[in-house]
């Protein structure tokens, strides 16, 4: 499958060119006939493509490179299911109108994305990711890898991984591997949703150090008496961070 648009290095422009990862990515969106899909960095189609082959009601294309959307509504022209919208996938989250989300994103948007998914209302979403990334996002706790984005999308998803890419799946290819994965929201309080996101990152500043010497600097002495003030950050469970967030917040509030 040739790929005759130049891609550009500075929006991480990469098209999935292997027709049996295409086939598993739209299979797992598990398309239902009344789902309102959005398909995020749609490139030249080609994942566009198997996602309406298995019917579904809306298809809502966001891309940014115009080169790229001029493609689009050549190849998708006169398919009614089919929106194009020219736009920065920074812009348009959170997602409310959505069933389904499928993306192949740029890597450096890897975060955000998730962020956003957190934010955003569906029943599904399944994603390519580069393999690291999404290790990260798998981590358990006491593991290198575990941190602030794990516990975040523990609380907030169920994840299943779907399969490792390689890189000659992709043009060009990249240097590293890929991995597919599947995720489902978790019913999680969106007060919660906020604390992970605005305290998560400060409580693993120091993943390696004592909880109280972590928060020391934010509440001084009070830190003492934080839950789970003598372990390490990173051999905290999740639900154990979002107590941590919990309490770390009343403390501010009354501070």
């Amino acid at each position: 499958m040739g790929v005759s648009l130049k891609l550009k290095k500075s929006l991480g422009q990469r098209i999935m060119i292997s027709r049996k990862w295409l086939n598993i990515i739209a299979d797992t969106l598990k398309v239902e006939k009344s789902d309102v899909i959005i398909e995020l960095g749609a490139g030249t189609g080609n994942l566009s493509e198997e996602i309406l082959r298995r019917g579904p009601k809306k298809l809502v294309l966001v891309e940014k490179d115009p080169h790229m959307v001029s493609s689009l509504r050549s190849r998708f022209m006169g398919d009614k299911r089919v929106e194009i919208l020219n736009a920065d996938i920074k812009k348009i989250f959170p997602l409310t109108n959505y069933d389904k989300i499928a993306a192949n994103p740029p890597y450096y948007l890897s975060s955000f994305i998730i962020v956003g998914l957190v934010r955003s209302r569906f029943k599904r979403a399944v994603l390519t990711f580069q393999r690291e990334f999404a290790e990260r996002l798998t981590a358990k706790p006491g593991t290198p890898k575990y941190g602030s984005l794990s516990v975040i999308a523990y609380l907030s998803f169920s994840i299943e991984s779907i399969g490792i890419v390689g890189k000659g799946s992709f043009f060009p290819p990249p240097k590293v591997e890929s991995v597919i994965l599947a995720l489902e929201p978790k019913d999680i309080l969106e007060e919660e949703k906020d604390l992970l996101l605005k305290y998560s990152k400060i409580i693993f500043s120091r993943r390696k150090r004592a909880l109280k010497n972590v928060l020391k600097p934010i509440v001084g002495e009070k830190a003492r008496e934080a839950p789970y003030s003598d372990r390490r950050p990173y051999h905290l469970s999740p639900e154990e961070v979002l107590e941590v967030a919990i309490w770390l917040k009343k403390e501010l509030e009354l501070g």
